[in-house]
């Protein structure tokens, strides 16, 4: 992983010490493990998290 990452650091001209590198990549670790969880719940694999605007909607009066 250390490797990919000094790769697209390098690639992308931003430079990084060795101490930083480290932490990005304890950081990523704990964050894939945080999306990765997210799709391990069977009920929500294809719901659609969007809000749609729909511009033919029509707000009705909820107090008459």
């Amino acid at each position: 992983m250390t490797g990919i990452l000094k790769t697209l650091l390098s690639a992308a001209k931003l430079p990084a010490s060795d101490k930083e590198i480290s932490a990005y990549t304890k950081a990523y670790e704990t964050q894939r493990a945080s999306v990765d969880a997210l799709y391990e719940v069977p009920a929500a694999r294809y719901v659609d998290p969007a809000l749609r605007f729909r511009a033919g909607a029509r707000i009705k009066d909820w107090a008459s």
